[in-house]
């Protein structure tokens, strides 16, 4: 079951698109290595609003006349409000074979995040006359190559006839292709091709709809419910933007991404909470889903740290560590198959339906309120440095560790508030942020150590691997002292008046 084991497994499509009329002369583009001529007919599935395409996602059924292809395609590419790379598109693909009849469950399953539970269908089919001639970089370029494909496409849409169009797609193939696909882009457009980053798709339904999501801009003078929205529309566009890459691999990243994501939200409703209509039950399932993604990504730097740990250990010391590990790969393995049954419930659907809402219309405690963005985020982030400065003026000289893990969390949380001002302050929000940030990993690191010890006490082991588990332990312990000095160093940059000058 490749499909699952990672994304990053999987082919990344790096392609630019030129819209050009029928008549187009293509330019001299350099010496073949290889022409063919296919015939492919592709059938797109969809959601009647179209959601996927909302995302920056299709599905399709395809089958090629020369018999290279026959079989279903999921292309994940950014989500909206994402930077674009100009006329260049870079997508994932995910391949499935299965019956033309409807997509596999092993697809559908990956973009559950996305529809919610709208169901599938045909939405268009598409069948293409391509030309395509493989070109080769030559000796500065080594091995790199490109696909130039000239299509000739013509349409149906709900059983009547959609559009007919020609198009261009220059792909690279291999590493080391992208500076010859930018060499080839540029000469077609100089004979008159135009670069777009249209999907096929998009062409013939008129266009990509409006994203479900959308990032509105925030100025001084923008009013809170544009700060509302602002807010939960960036950290939702990255949540579901990393949704189908949990669900197809195993890999740390977009779980971690995904967890920042929810956390940013459950903080950011806190700190706006004074201009909010009631969101208790919002923050709550935000939470539920932040503890299921915790649970991975703990065990994730867990297991990272472990591992490195016991590589600088000793050969007999080094294999009677085995244990410790594989018990915290089985138990990473628990708290994933736990993650992703949570992400295909009706509850989680739910929560992301009601985040989509919020972030279209805020839930401010009054439509009318015209308090403007500037006063408001010196407001709660001047609320959310000074409880930080409290709590940290309140420890005793030698604070437990449970206290200093109260500071990093509040730290955190002036610091998410900080990092809204960054449209508004600019660079005197983004100073004080990143001192934050520096806090909240001095504190992240004590509490790695902690965890670390806790989990490593945990485990039933054989003799020999739970002697290593001490040496682990006495290492932790070690880089717990090394935290607990360091911090202050970094709550002393963080607090300097010249970095919170701004708050007055």
């Amino acid at each position: 079951m490749p499909l699952w084991r990672t994304m990053t497994d999987h082919p990344s499509e790096r392609e630019a698109k030129f819209e050009v009329p029928d008549d187009f002369e293509m330019p001299f583009l350099g010496d073949p290595i290889e022409r063919s001529s296919v015939k492919l007919s592709a059938r797109y599935w969809d959601t009647a609003d179209h959601r996927l395409l909302r995302w920056g996602r299709t599905l399709r059924y395809r089958e090629a006349s020369d018999g290279s292809e026959d079989g279903w395609t999921l292309k994940v590419g950014a989500p909206p409000g994402a930077p674009a790379s100009g006329a260049v598109l870079d997508r994932r693909e995910l391949d499935e074979p299965g019956s033309s009849d409807e997509p596999p469950a092993r697809l559908a399953a990956l973009v559950l995040g996305t529809v919610r539970g709208a169901p599938l269908r045909p939405v268009a089919t598409l069948e293409t006359d391509r030309e395509l001639v493989r070109l080769g970089a030559g000796k500065e370029g080594g091995s790199a190559t490109v696909e130039v494909s000239d299509d000739r496409v013509s349409s149906a849409v709900d059983g009547s006839p959609g559009p007919s169009f020609r198009q261009i797609e220059v792909e690279a193939k291999g590493p080391g292709a992208g500076p010859f696909l930018a060499q080839l882009s540029d000469r077609l457009i100089r004979a008159g091709a135009k670069a777009t980053t249209a999907t096929k798709l998009e062409t013939v339904l008129g266009g990509r709809p409006e994203p479900e999501v959308v990032v509105p801009r925030l100025r001084s003078m923008s009013r809170v419910d544009v700060l509302v929205r602002y807010a939960l529309a960036r950290s939702v566009i990255r949540l579901i933007g990393e949704d189908p890459k949990i669900r197809a691999s195993s890999d740390a990243d977009p779980v971690h991404d995904a967890r920042v994501a929810t956390r940013r939200l459950r903080s950011d409703l806190k700190s706006l909470e004074p201009y909010l209509a009631p969101v208790e039950g919002l923050r709550t399932e935000l939470g539920w889903v932040g503890r299921l993604l915790g649970a991975v990504r703990d065990l994730d730097v867990l297991i990272g740290r472990m591992d490195a740990r016991i590589r600088e250990l000793d050969g007999p010391d080094r294999e009677a560590a085995a244990p410790i590990l594989a018990r915290l790969e089985d138990d990473r393995h628990r708290r994933r198959t736990e993650l992703l049954d949570g992400l295909g419930s009706d509850r989680y659907l739910d929560l992301l339906d009601e985040l989509i809402e919020a972030s279209r219309r805020p839930p401010v405690a009054d439509p009318t309120d015209d308090r403007r963005a500037r006063r408001v985020l010196r407001t709660v982030t001047r609320k959310a440095w000074r409880r930080t400065a409290r709590a940290v003026d309140r420890l005793d000289p030698e604070p437990p560790d449970v206290a200093l893990h109260e500071i990093r969390k509040r730290a955190k949380r002036a610091r998410y508030v900080a990092e809204l001002g960054r449209e508004v302050f600019g660079k005197p929000a983004m100073r004080l942020a990143d001192r934050l940030a520096d806090v909240q990993d001095g504190f992240g690191e004590l509490q790695d150590t902690v965890v670390a010890e806790e989990r490593l006490r945990s485990l039933h082991l054989p003799s020999g691997s739970a002697f290593v588990a001490g040496m682990l332990v006495c290492s932790e312990r070690s880089a717990r002292a090394e935290a607990r000095v360091r911090w202050r160093r970094l709550w002393k940059a963080a607090s300097a008046k010249r970095v919170r000058r701004w708050l007055a």
